[in-house]
């Protein structure tokens, strides 16, 4: 059966024997909220607002005329929100004008005319009734363009520490790439069947961009291993390992530590990109059956990419094959209850020497979402308590996959507890969906899932015609 069965049969199998196996959807590595703002929220908004102009102009044929006089004028001086009529700057405009038309309209006296009272009760409902849609959509949309502005704020500071790194400090980007499969090769090598018979590859990647002796660096690191979970143990041990490579002196007293917490916050899929395509290209001529193959794989592609950018200027690509120690029995662990850390809530720790040595470190932490705190400045998490506590099972990673269309509508309530607590933390102006920063991120993310499911596509597509020639 496992040499019978393609991908895509083995999927079809699965369905039948494993109902809570789902099929992801390359979306699913974008933003969940700009995901359902793009395809839920904006075409129901669009249908609100032509329901309602409808709605008034079978009352009144001019009755957004003013209106459109307005916006145009602001149009012309560049003073228009990007996402245009669906912006927030627009429906406020056009929920105050509706407010002001009912307004001037119940001031003046009904015509006496037969049906007259009766037509006019019938506008002031429809307009009641589109005012009150429209304060839905407001609502919406201010939780929406609080994250816009959050992730304008988080993407500026990850960016300025890219471009303005100080020397005394160190900047460490750290994340877990989906397991690869083997074996890769030609296609006359691949007799493989794709779930059992196929060995995993767990990837942690690390970017680090430092200063030394007056010369910069931005190196990554693979530490590749043969591994399936994705457990903070692994994790722990392979920094230490990354800070003894890095050969830092005393005079580095600031580290940043990144993770990918957060929308729009999934900085190391370049790097976990190059590794796809690193592999692919080497497979055509060769085949990856272990680690140790997908390491030469690896290096072979990496000095590729190195050629053609060269360190120093360029980045530098360093290709680990990392076993972790044994399993310990006990492990120490970071006590938060008398601190104000939640992990779940940071994408960023700065770890600071303390000037008195008995201290250690003092760590401040950046949040994205709705903790009050100041995103540039970090907030200090208290003093830093460590307990030791016995080691846990190992836990697995498993990714469930769903292909059902988009049916969940966008979780306003998140957005709207995040807007509560963040309201010192908005932007001058407001961040709009259609931002070119917002818009370039969304793109490259999505650039990134496609490439990532056409990658998976391709090999599922061989299998099928494999298949298909063997029965012929």
């Amino acid at each position: 059966m496992q040499k019978l069965l393609c991908l895509r049969a083995w999927y079809t199998h699965l369905g039948k024997r494993q109902s809570h196996f789902k099929k992801l959807k390359c979306r699913s590595d974008v933003c969940t909220f700009c995901h359902k703002y793009d395809k839920v929220f904006l075409p129901s908004l669009r249908t609100l607002l032509s329901q309602s102009e409808s709605k008034m102009i079978a009352h009144q044929p001019d009755y957004w005329k003013a209106i459109q006089v307005y916006w145009n004028s602001l149009e012309l001086q560049g003073k228009t929100d990007p996402d245009d009529q669906c912006s927030l700057q627009y429906v406020r405009a056009a929920i105050k004008y509706m407010r002001r038309m009912l307004a001037a309209r119940a001031a003046l006296p009904v015509p006496d005319v037969a049906g007259a009272l009766g037509a006019r009760l019938d506008f002031h409902k429809d307009e009641a009734d589109a005012m009150a849609a429209l304060a839905k959509a407001n609502v919406i949309l201010e939780c929406c363009e609080h994250h816009f502005s959050g992730v304008k704020r988080q993407h500026g500071f990850r960016e300025d520490k890219v471009d303005n790194l100080e020397h005394h400090c160190v900047d460490i980007q750290l994340d877990f790439m989906e397991n690869m499969t083997t074996p890769l090769g030609t296609e006359e090598a691949q007799d493989w069947f794709w779930a059992t018979a196929r060995q995993s590859i767990t990837t942690l990647g690390f970017y680090a961009h430092y200063w030394l002796n007056g010369v910069e660096h931005r190196q990554y690191f693979h530490f590749i291993s043969d591994i399936l979970n994705h457990d903070s143990t692994f994790a722990v041990q392979a920094f230490g390992d990354l800070l003894l490579r890095l050969g830092l002196s005393d005079q580095h007293t600031v580290l940043h530590v990144f993770a990918d917490c957060g929308p729009h916050f999934r900085r190391n899929d370049g790097q976990f990109g190059l590794q796809r395509r690193w592999a692919v290209d080497y497979a055509r001529d060769h085949v990856i059956s272990d680690v140790s193959d997908m390491k030469g794989a690896l290096e072979a592609g990496a000095m590729m990419t190195m050629s053609l950018d060269p360190p120093p200027a360029g980045p530098s690509y360093h290709i680990v094959v990392f076993t972790p120690a044994a399993k310990p029995k006990f492990v120490d662990k970071l006590d938060n209850s008398k601190t104000d850390l939640q992990i779940e809530y940071t994408y960023c720790l700065r770890i600071q020497r303390h000037p008195v040595h008995m201290y250690v470190a003092v760590i401040k932490d950046f949040v994205y979402s709705d903790r009050s705190t100041d995103e540039q400045k970090g907030v200090s998490i208290g003093n830093v308590v460590m307990k030791r506590q016995p080691a846990k099972e190992e836990s697995w990673r498993v990714s469930y996959r769903k292909t059902e269309p988009e049916k969940d509508t966008l979780n306003v309530g998140v957005l709207q507890r995040r807007l509560d607590h963040q309201k010192h933390a908005k932007l001058a102006n407001l961040a709009s969906r259609a931002d070119p920063e917002i818009v370039k991120l969304a793109r490259d993310q999505r650039r990134e899932a496609k490439r990532k499911a056409k990658y998976l596509r391709t090999y599922a597509d061989y299998g099928m015609l494999r298949t298909q020639l063997q029965h012929d």
